[in-house]
Protein backbone atom coordinates (compact mmCIF):
# COMPACT_ATOMS: atom_id res chain seq x y z
CA UNK A 1 0.00 0.00 0.00
CA UNK A 2 1.61 3.55 -1.09
CA UNK A 3 0.67 7.08 0.07
CA UNK A 4 -0.75 9.44 -2.43
CA UNK A 5 1.50 11.67 -4.52
CA UNK A 6 2.74 14.73 -3.11
CA UNK A 7 1.08 17.22 -4.94
CA UNK A 8 2.40 20.79 -3.69
CA UNK A 9 4.76 22.48 -2.21
CA UNK A 10 2.65 23.41 0.54
CA UNK A 11 1.47 19.92 1.64
CA UNK A 12 5.46 18.79 1.65
CA UNK A 13 6.45 22.01 4.06
CA UNK A 14 3.29 21.36 6.54
CA UNK A 15 4.11 17.91 6.78
CA UNK A 16 8.48 19.10 7.30
CA UNK A 17 7.07 22.00 9.85
CA UNK A 18 5.52 18.85 12.24
CA UNK A 19 8.31 16.79 11.76
CA UNK A 20 10.79 20.18 12.64
CA UNK A 21 9.32 20.27 15.79
CA UNK A 22 9.27 16.63 16.61
CA UNK A 23 13.07 15.98 15.60
CA UNK A 24 14.88 19.43 16.10
CA UNK A 25 17.76 19.98 14.63
CA UNK A 26 18.19 16.01 14.25
CA UNK A 27 16.20 15.81 12.31
CA UNK A 28 17.54 14.09 8.83
CA UNK A 29 16.48 13.07 5.04
CA UNK A 30 16.66 9.46 5.80
CA UNK A 31 14.41 10.17 9.07
CA UNK A 32 11.74 12.67 6.74
CA UNK A 33 11.56 10.05 3.78
CA UNK A 34 11.09 7.27 6.39
CA UNK A 35 8.04 9.22 8.38
CA UNK A 36 6.61 10.70 5.50
CA UNK A 37 7.31 7.92 2.49
CA UNK A 38 8.57 11.14 0.57
CA UNK A 39 11.35 10.59 -2.48
CA UNK A 40 14.67 12.27 -2.84
CA UNK A 41 13.47 13.80 -6.13
CA UNK A 42 10.33 15.20 -4.83
CA UNK A 43 11.99 17.50 -2.15
CA UNK A 44 14.66 18.06 -5.08
CA UNK A 45 11.66 18.54 -7.36
CA UNK A 46 9.37 21.13 -5.05
CA UNK A 47 12.51 22.63 -2.92
CA UNK A 48 15.74 22.19 -4.93
CA UNK A 49 17.53 20.82 -2.02
CA UNK A 50 16.90 19.19 1.48
CA UNK A 51 19.06 22.07 2.89
CA UNK A 52 16.65 24.42 1.21
CA UNK A 53 13.99 22.26 3.14
CA UNK A 54 15.18 22.25 5.97
CA UNK A 55 15.70 25.93 5.92
CA UNK A 56 12.05 26.43 4.96
CA UNK A 57 10.99 25.15 8.04
CA UNK A 58 13.86 27.30 10.51
CA UNK A 59 16.25 24.52 11.26
CA UNK A 60 20.26 24.83 10.14
CA UNK A 61 21.11 23.71 6.40
CA UNK A 62 22.53 20.47 7.67
CA UNK A 63 21.59 18.41 10.89
CA UNK A 64 24.14 17.87 13.77
CA UNK A 65 26.76 14.91 12.80
CA UNK A 66 28.11 12.88 15.53
CA UNK A 67 31.33 13.74 16.45
CA UNK A 68 32.96 10.69 18.20
CA UNK A 69 35.72 8.99 17.16
CA UNK A 70 33.75 5.75 15.83
CA UNK A 71 34.77 3.47 18.84
CA UNK A 72 33.28 0.20 20.04
CA UNK A 73 30.57 2.14 22.87
CA UNK A 74 29.68 4.46 19.88
CA UNK A 75 28.15 1.11 17.92
CA UNK A 76 26.68 -0.37 20.94
CA UNK A 77 24.98 2.82 20.91
CA UNK A 78 23.61 2.98 17.79
CA UNK A 79 22.93 -0.78 17.97
CA UNK A 80 20.97 -0.19 21.43
CA UNK A 81 18.53 2.24 19.12
CA UNK A 82 18.01 -0.08 16.67
CA UNK A 83 17.31 -3.31 18.80
CA UNK A 84 14.62 -0.95 20.87
CA UNK A 85 13.33 -0.92 17.18
CA UNK A 86 13.58 -4.06 16.05
CA UNK A 87 14.30 -6.13 18.47
CA UNK A 88 15.58 -9.74 17.56
CA UNK A 89 14.80 -8.66 13.56
CA UNK A 90 17.79 -6.52 13.23
CA UNK A 91 20.33 -7.17 10.69
CA UNK A 92 23.57 -6.70 9.81
CA UNK A 93 22.58 -5.29 6.27
CA UNK A 94 19.87 -3.57 7.61
CA UNK A 95 22.52 -1.90 10.37
CA UNK A 96 24.80 -0.87 7.73
CA UNK A 97 22.25 0.83 6.03
CA UNK A 98 20.88 2.79 9.13
CA UNK A 99 23.78 3.86 10.71
CA UNK A 100 25.81 3.87 7.30
CA UNK A 101 28.89 1.89 9.26
CA UNK A 102 30.69 -0.85 6.88
CA UNK A 103 30.84 -4.69 7.61
CA UNK A 104 34.41 -3.96 7.83
CA UNK A 105 34.58 -1.31 10.44
CA UNK A 106 31.87 -3.78 12.74
CA UNK A 107 34.40 -6.69 12.52
CA UNK A 108 37.82 -5.09 12.90
CA UNK A 109 35.89 -3.62 16.45
CA UNK A 110 34.02 -6.67 17.50
CA UNK A 111 35.18 -9.45 15.15
CA UNK A 112 32.05 -10.73 13.50
CA UNK A 113 28.14 -9.44 13.10
CA UNK A 114 27.19 -12.06 15.09
CA UNK A 115 29.70 -11.19 17.98
CA UNK A 116 28.19 -7.38 18.29
CA UNK A 117 24.76 -8.93 18.27
CA UNK A 118 25.60 -10.79 21.31
CA UNK A 119 26.66 -7.65 23.09
CA UNK A 120 23.49 -5.89 21.92
CA UNK A 121 21.79 -8.98 23.39
CA UNK A 122 20.71 -10.59 20.70
CA UNK A 123 20.96 -14.70 19.51
CA UNK A 124 23.73 -14.47 16.93
CA UNK A 125 21.73 -14.79 14.07
CA UNK A 126 18.42 -12.56 13.34
CA UNK A 127 15.50 -14.56 13.01
CA UNK A 128 13.07 -14.61 10.56
CA UNK A 129 10.53 -11.98 10.11
CA UNK A 130 6.64 -12.94 10.58
CA UNK A 131 4.80 -11.68 7.73
CA UNK A 132 1.85 -9.40 9.12
CA UNK A 133 -1.95 -8.48 7.69
CA UNK A 134 -2.40 -5.29 7.49
CA UNK A 135 -4.98 -5.48 10.26
CA UNK A 136 -2.23 -6.79 12.55
CA UNK A 137 -0.37 -3.56 11.84
CA UNK A 138 -2.99 -1.52 12.61
CA UNK A 139 -3.96 -3.31 15.80
CA UNK A 140 -0.48 -2.78 16.40
CA UNK A 141 -0.26 0.95 16.31
CA UNK A 142 -3.69 0.80 17.75
CA UNK A 143 -1.93 -0.97 21.07
CA UNK A 144 0.32 2.17 21.48
CA UNK A 145 -2.12 4.82 20.63
CA UNK A 146 -4.72 3.34 23.88
CA UNK A 147 -1.29 3.59 26.02
CA UNK A 148 -0.39 7.74 24.52
CA UNK A 149 -3.74 8.52 23.58
CA UNK A 150 -1.83 10.50 20.67
CA UNK A 151 -0.35 9.62 17.11
CA UNK A 152 2.08 6.85 17.68
CA UNK A 153 5.79 8.00 16.48
CA UNK A 154 7.86 5.62 14.39
CA UNK A 155 11.00 6.12 16.94
CA UNK A 156 9.26 5.65 20.41
CA UNK A 157 6.78 2.52 18.41
CA UNK A 158 8.50 0.11 20.64
CA UNK A 159 9.17 1.67 23.57
CA UNK A 160 5.20 1.96 24.16
CA UNK A 161 4.36 -1.38 23.68
CA UNK A 162 4.62 -1.83 19.85
CA UNK A 163 5.05 -5.69 18.90
CA UNK A 164 5.65 -5.18 15.19
CA UNK A 165 8.53 -3.63 14.07
CA UNK A 166 7.88 0.56 13.30
CA UNK A 167 10.01 -0.36 10.00
CA UNK A 168 8.04 -3.47 9.09
CA UNK A 169 4.86 -0.99 9.17
CA UNK A 170 6.59 2.15 7.29
CA UNK A 171 7.77 -0.32 4.50
CA UNK A 172 4.42 -1.99 4.38
CA UNK A 173 2.28 1.49 4.32
CA UNK A 174 4.99 3.42 2.27
CA UNK A 175 5.43 5.85 5.04
CA UNK A 176 4.94 6.27 9.06
CA UNK A 177 2.22 8.90 8.44
CA UNK A 178 -0.05 6.88 5.87
CA UNK A 179 -0.05 4.60 8.51
CA UNK A 180 -0.84 6.96 11.06
CA UNK A 181 -3.54 7.91 8.74
CA UNK A 182 -4.94 4.32 8.61
CA UNK A 183 -5.49 4.45 12.35
CA UNK A 184 -6.89 7.23 12.55
CA UNK A 185 -9.49 6.19 10.02
CA UNK A 186 -9.97 3.56 11.98
CA UNK A 187 -10.68 4.90 14.93
CA UNK A 188 -13.23 7.16 13.55
CA UNK A 189 -15.36 4.33 12.12
CA UNK A 190 -14.82 2.85 15.66
CA UNK A 191 -16.67 6.47 17.58
CA UNK A 192 -19.12 6.47 14.50
CA UNK A 193 -20.39 2.50 15.30
CA UNK A 194 -19.82 3.28 19.20
CA UNK A 195 -22.29 6.22 18.67
CA UNK A 196 -24.87 4.72 16.70
CA UNK A 197 -24.77 1.35 18.96
CA UNK A 198 -25.97 4.10 22.26
CA UNK A 199 -28.29 6.06 19.49
CA UNK A 200 -30.05 2.64 18.83
CA UNK A 201 -29.95 1.75 23.05
CA UNK A 202 -31.36 5.17 23.69
CA UNK A 203 -33.79 4.70 21.12
CA UNK A 204 -34.92 1.39 22.35
CA UNK A 205 -35.08 2.23 26.00
CA UNK A 206 -37.46 5.58 24.95
CA UNK A 207 -39.90 2.48 23.27
CA UNK A 208 -40.24 0.79 26.39
CA UNK A 209 -40.85 3.90 28.77
CA UNK A 210 -43.23 5.64 26.29
CA UNK A 211 -46.68 5.50 27.65
CA UNK A 212 -49.36 4.29 25.75
CA UNK A 213 -51.90 6.28 24.29
CA UNK A 214 -54.62 8.23 25.52
CA UNK A 215 -57.84 6.34 25.33
CA UNK A 216 -60.44 7.53 22.27
CA UNK A 217 -63.56 9.04 23.84
CA UNK A 218 -66.63 7.33 23.18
Amino acid sequence: MRRPTVTSRSEMLAVATSLAAEYGESLTLTAFRRETGYSQWEIFDLFGSWKQLRIAVGLTPMAPRVRNRVNEQHILDLGRQLVEELGEALTERTFQKRTGLSGRLIADRFGSWGELRQQLGLTPRAKIQKTYTEAEMIEDLYRVYRITRRKPRYHQHRHYGGRISPNTIQQYFGSWRYACECLKARLIKEEEAEYQTRLAQYQEKMKQTQLPPPLTPQ
